[in-house]
């Protein structure tokens, strides 16, 4: 009888963590493989042990679990740089002490260009998710393109990320349109009664850290959800350098507590940028009792974000999820651009007077009833099961990926002299 594969799963931060929920619970229930889940950028080993699927014990996932770092209590490019050096060296330990036969991982975030080429020198197949999208405002666009060509097997959410892989020269069996799994945990979810909300969100949760700002609002007596309900999200959009972040991020969150009732905000990415961020909103909501800060929501995001009147800021979350729970969302400034989205997203451009303008439109009577009934075009819900097959055969590909030229329209003018990648790179 084979041995069962050890398939290890890579989760940096809470941007991981939701969308591979799922498919970290295939993996650990499937009798024919054994997990282990690499972390060591946002999550001690603790703390990302209680953050996993209820579906398995603490105990199970304590087992599974190897830090390759501790967490990050400062996020500046001195910072990254130095995390990146320790997960590269731990990583490669990690994979051969753990016998490791496929690895996994998910997007666009930094740290996986030092984990992903341990896997790769060692000659351990990866399989990575949501490639071939497109985040203009992010220099996660450049990780995830990077990421792809280190790769294995690509499982892409829409037809128009599986293209985008194949025009990077990969070859299209190892192209699967999957779906993103982050819905998987969406499908079916109950909305959270605004009274339990109302417990969740009237006390801020420690952080990942162990640490909060001195600042934070005492919990006002009998917190109540007021509607609409905004559920807020501002990561730094990395590929403008030197931008404002924190007066953006404040602005747009005045903009959602001047259309809503209540707005649950959440921390910000780990990226340069995030502490002023997290030092404009921990300011605003220290005079402001209508704006909840919390570290994240967790295993009751899917439900928060059912609940929810709209989804407002930069985050995936409003583009890729919302529409699956029929949500509305405002997609704000340049982070997202160029990623696909349901029709039930509004973008804004940065500041006060276009966030509150868009979340109008967004709330407005007719704007809910036409996000009723968008459907998702990242999928159904059930992309996990898929790619659970995938995972299972990754390690039977050739190591030899064969470059697939794709055919160019012939062009007018001097312009045919120029080569694919630079037509490519405009």
């Amino acid at each position: 009888m084979a041995s069962p594969l050890t398939v290890a799963v890579f989760v940096g931060t809470r941007a991981d963590l939701g969308p591979l929920s799922p498919v970290l619970e295939a993996l650990q229930s499937a009798d024919d493989l054994t997990l282990r889940v690499l972390t060591g950028v946002m999550y001690a080993a603790d703390d990302l042990v209680a953050a996993l699927p209820t579906s398995a014990s603490e105990d199970v996932w304590r087992a599974a679990v190897v830090s390759l770092a501790e967490p990050m209590s400062e996020v500046t490019v001195g910072a990254q740089l130095e995390q990146g050096a320790m997960l590269a060296r731990a990583a490669g330990q990690a994979l051969r002490a753990e016998g490791i036969d496929v690895l996994v991982v998910l997007g666009d975030r930094w740290e996986l260009l030092y984990v992903v080429p341990a896997a790769v020198l060692l000659g351990i197949p990866v399989v990575h998710l949501h490639g071939g999208e497109v985040t203009e405002g992010a220099l996660d666009e450049r990780v995830r393109h990077a990421v792809t060509k280190l790769a294995d097997q690509h499982c892409v959410a829409s037809e128009d990320a599986a293209a985008r892989v194949r025009q990077l020269g990969e070859p299209g069996d190892r192209v699967h349109v999957t779906g993103a799994p982050g819905l998987d945990r969406l499908a079916g979810a109950a909305p959270i009664p605004d009274a339990e909300l109302a417990d969740l969100i009237g006390a801020v949760p420690a952080d990942v850290s162990g640490d909060l700002p001195d600042d934070l609002p005492d919990d006002p007596p009998g917190t109540t959800v007021e509607r609409p309900l905004a559920l807020f999200t501002y990561h730094p959009p990395t590929a403008q350098p030197g931008a404002p972040v924190g007066e953006w991020a404040r602005e747009a969150a005045e903009a959602a507590l001047a259309t809503c009732g209540t707005v649950v905000a959440t921390h910000p990415g780990m990226d340069e940028g995030r502490d002023e961020i997290l030092g404009a909103l921990t300011e605003l909501a220290a005079r402001e009792p209508r704006l909840r800060l919390v570290p994240a929501l967790g295993r009751d995001y899917p439900r928060v974000l059912a609940a929810a009147d709209v989804v407002v800021g930069n985050s995936s979350s409003g583009v890729i999820e919302a529409a699956t729970v029929h949500v509305p969302a405002v997609d704000i400034g340049e982070r997202q651009r160029g990623r696909l989205r349901g029709d039930n997203v509004v973008h804004a451009a940065e500041g006060r007077a276009a966030v509150e303008a868009a979340l109008r439109t967004a709330l407005s009577p007719r704007w809910r009833e036409h996000s009723a009934r968008v459907t998702n075009p990242y999928g159904s819900g059930s992309a996990s099961a898929r790619i659970l097959a995938i995972v299972r055969t990754a390690a039977l590909a050739p190591r030899v990926k064969h470059f697939v030229d794709l055919a160019s329209a012939p062009q007018a003018g001097p312009d045919r002299s120029r080569s694919t990648n630079e037509e490519e790179e405009e």
